[in-house]
């Protein structure tokens, strides 16, 4: 609460009279619950975006145009920072880390993502990939983070596993699995879980660089960035110069489409992450299954059943089940 002080007009034979208002604040856990599920929404329409480009473009080019909006729109930040001797980038330790986990959510994370989509769908690749990144966070959190995962929380991330399960057995009755064939669908299905775990990896080296207050941009421009410097190269090498130019217009705005969602959900998820401890934001992250879901069956017609909806259901569920901690509220303290 902040006391706001204000005058009343009295008598003219008294003292003036002042009042104390509370303006509420919004706490530091609702604001962090709220960016993870905005950027749930911003994921799951980019990845929408990822899916119907199947095809359409080599998925080197796809990823690096994508990254490439990040890069053009947050690089002049960074550098106006810089040059005004204020701090842009993480520290070089930091620094070095993301930089190689930005390697490997490049190559294992967002071109396995890339393929998985167009080989398995949208509605297994993304439970897959959510289900090891929520369960990989959680180890990793506890090991290098000493983060406390709570009984209720373990409640939550049950759930929220038993419904990737259901939301994937579901996934199996489409004809999207079946007409992959059981060898690249198990290569589909093996290539998101290896997405999953770049990004378990990403989520707890970005929680521990903003323990040292690092630039939530500067985070975003490294990551990013060095998709631009390894998938540029190699899409020229693969397109050449006349085959880059001939990408056609609409499929060059679906690119830019899900490099600009992208962004911004990255930039909410990464503020989410200051407020929240790792497994409570990829909880509330993991309603991105239940999105998926939908956008799957609206936009590419998969078929609803039974499994998929009792997913969706108990997505819902371990979301509500998600418990707050104190210890968000500390590192909050410090953005």
């Amino acid at each position: 609460m902040i006391p706001v002080t204000g005058t009343l007009q009295p008598p003219s034979d008294s003292q003036p009279l002042t009042f104390s208002t509370p303006v509420p604040r919004c706490a530091p856990s609702v604001l962090g619950m709220g960016c993870c599920a905005f950027a749930a929404i911003g994921y799951t329409a980019a990845n929408a975006c990822l899916r119907s480009l199947a095809g359409e473009a080599p998925m080197v080019w796809v990823g690096c145009v994508k990254e490439l909006v990040t890069v053009v729109v947050v690089g002049p930040w960074v550098a106006w920072r810089i040059w005004r001797g204020l701090p842009g980038l993480p520290p070089t330790q930091s620094l070095l880390a993301l930089a190689a986990v930005g390697l490997a959510v490049q190559t294992f994370g967002n071109l396995g993502l890339i393929w998985s989509l167009g080989v398995v769908g949208l509605s297994v690749t993304i439970p897959v990939a959510l289900g090891v990144s929520l369960a990989a966070s959680a180890v990793l959190g506890r090991v290098f983070l000493g983060e406390t995962v709570t009984r209720r929380s373990i409640m939550a991330i049950a759930l929220l596993v038993a419904s990737i399960v259901l939301l994937k057995a579901g996934a199996d009755q489409g004809a999207q699995l079946a007409s992959a064939g059981p060898l690249m669908a198990g290569l589909g299905v093996g290539m998101a879980a290896l997405a999953g775990m770049s990004y378990a990896s990403m989520t707890v080296v970005i929680r521990s660089t903003a323990a040292v207050a690092a630039p939530v941009q500067g985070v975003v421009f490294i990551v990013t960035g060095v998709g631009v410097v390894t998938l540029g190269p190699a899409s020229l090498w693969q397109l050449g110069p006349m085959g880059i130019l001939a990408t056609p217009p609409g499929t060059l705005n679906f690119m830019l489409l899900a490099g600009g969602l992208n962004l911004v959900a990255f930039l909410a998820i990464t503020k989410g992450l200051h407020l929240l401890s790792i497994v409570q934001a990829n909880v509330i992250s993991a309603s991105q299954v239940a999105l998926s879901a939908v956008a799957g069956i609206v936009l590419f017609h998969e078929e609803p059943n039974l499994q998929l909806i009792m997913g969706v259901v108990l997505t819902m569920v371990g979301m509500m089940l998600i418990e707050r901690s104190t210890e968000a509220e500390e590192v909050a303290a410090a953005v």
